[in-house]
């Protein structure tokens, strides 16, 4: 720039900045919301891992602890500083849900409105309202008595008392066997679940444990979903039938059956496996939060 031009023009050129927009603030409010949907998937990993050593410990011995959709929960607020530890644990499963209101109402994976498109998305509706529900109990455990947790509304008897309930539970039933039992089952059987993670970034050490864990924890949790899905149809068709259609049901009817230890045994690995792939889950799920136009994630498991 020459020496002889005005002072004002050359301080005009050195100060000029881009104008600025909101595309930084959306930017870093997608950060921390994918960082929130990751420990979102730390905590589901939980859930399933110390259920899965409770049925196994009661597979192996004696009948010993109780086990519910809570049961972790229940366990982590008797632990001491439980009730601060419970803070993490219902802000991860607040971030879970949230993820799962997201990829149903504004389906940023772009499932589309076809019947599978569809299927997914309700299932992944379902899956937020199980863990609001979750949610729930971790508040109820944490402002209420020390050594008491919450217990779960039995949503099945309350759907049932009411007008064509048995209908509506059987065909939940029949839904729930076909999509998030069989669905995860064949899911689990072919790998299809290794598309959803980021692959590319993965070691070969790595890919190979998500994958022995994926099929097996896969697997095993289409199996107990199947079992909690029959126990749906079994109460539609016989409204006084007591148990739980949940996973302590759906543990309780395994364990029954002829070989039930055996049976309940390989049930509790599946999910302790589930549970390790789970926290994989939460450093290589494909998670896109604001970056709608580029390529959608194929999620193939039901509920995620």
């Amino acid at each position: 720039m020459p020496l002889t031009q005005p002072l004002e023009s050359r301080s005009a050129v050195s100060v000029t900045v881009p104008p600025v927009t909101g595309r930084a603030a959306v930017a870093t409010l997608g950060r921390g919301l994918e960082a929130l949907i990751r420990l979102g998937y730390v905590i589901r990993g939980i859930i399933y891992l110390l259920p899965g050593v409770l049925a196994l410990r009661v597979a192996l011995g004696p009948a010993g602890h109780g086990i519910s959709p809570t049961t972790p929960i229940e366990l982590i607020g008797r632990e001491p500083f439980g009730r601060m530890l419970l803070l993490g644990v219902g802000v991860g499963l607040a971030g879970y849900a949230a993820w799962g209101v997201i990829r149903a109402v504004f389906d940023p994976l772009r499932k589309g409105r076809s019947p599978s498109g569809l299927a997914l998305r309700g299932g992944y509706a379902i899956s937020a309202l199980a863990y609001m529900g979750l949610l729930a109990a971790t508040f109820q455990v944490v402002t209420g008595p020390q050594s008491h947790g919450g217990r779960p509304i039995n949503w099945i008897s309350a759907l049932l008392a009411k007008p064509f309930g048995e209908w509506m539970v059987g065909i939940i039933g029949v839904c729930w066997i076909i999509g998030a039992g069989f669905g995860q089952i064949l899911s689990g059987w072919r790998g299809s679940f290794m598309a959803d993670l980021a692959t590319e970034r993965m070691g070969r050490s790595e890919r190979r444990w998500a994958n022995r864990l994926g099929r097996v924890g896969v697997i095993a949790r289409g199996a107990v979903f199947t079992v909690i899905g029959a126990l749906m149809v079994n109460a539609a068709l016989h409204a006084g039938t007591r148990g739980s259609a949940d996973l302590r049901g759906a543990l309780v009817a395994i364990l029954h059956q002829p070989f039930g230890r055996a049976l309940l045994s390989a049930a509790a690995v599946g999910l302790i496996a589930f549970g390790a792939f789970s926290v994989m889950c939460a450093r290589w799920m494909r998670i896109r939060t604001t970056s709608p136009s580029s390529p959608p994630a194929s999620f193939h498991a039901f509920v995620l």
